[in-house]
């Protein structure tokens, strides 16, 4: 195709696409034209005065500000408002008995053994303990320490972490 042709087709597409674009031009009507008389309105006697009356009645008395009976803030057994003029009186305070206290243990680490590495150093094998924990995964050797527990230990196929206060955790790898 030439140039010409080009300007052609382009120049009817144009053409085209604004005919379709403009609005068609609708002219009104000579019967809906005229405009028709408004209805007469009915007056009707208004509620409003009647409405007004009604909701004045139901108007609650302004009351005075009392300080809440709890503070959010704070904790502590509530508080009796001496204001409120003892409507109910106050429930006796339940008794209670002591229990047992058991101590708190911590759950162990989330740790998880992924694996072991072994490196042969003569006639020696030094082993390295792949961890699994929620900030990633460690590489450790024995001695080092993780979280609260030390590395005392690493076997072939288990870990075995000391505690501070002698509490030993063993990780076993899974199959």
């Amino acid at each position: 195709m030439s140039w010409k042709s080009y300007a052609v087709v382009s120049g009817a597409t144009v053409l085209a696409g604004w005919l379709a674009s403009t609005p068609p031009s609708h002219t009104p009507d000579s019967a809906a034209a005229v405009p028709r008389p408004a209805a007469p309105r009915r007056i009707v006697p208004s509620d409003i005065e009647h409405e007004a009356e009604r909701l004045q009645v139901r108007v609650r008395r302004e009351v005075e500000y009392t300080q809440p009976e709890r503070n959010p803030f704070r904790f502590g057994p509530a508080r009796v408002n001496a204001n409120r003029g003892g409507d109910l009186p106050a429930p006796a305070p339940a008794r209670v008995e002591p229990q047992a206290v058991t101590p708190f243990v911590p759950p162990p680490p989330p740790l998880k053994l992924s694996g072991i590495a072994e490196d042969e150093q003569g006639q020696e094998v030094e082993r390295t303990a792949i961890l699994s924990s929620p900030s990633g995964v460690l590489l450790v050797h024995e001695g080092e320490v993780v979280g609260d527990y030390r590395v005392s230990r690493i076997e072939s196929a288990a870990v075995e972490l000391v505690k501070d206060d002698g509490t030993t955790l063993r990780l076993t790898l899974s199959n």
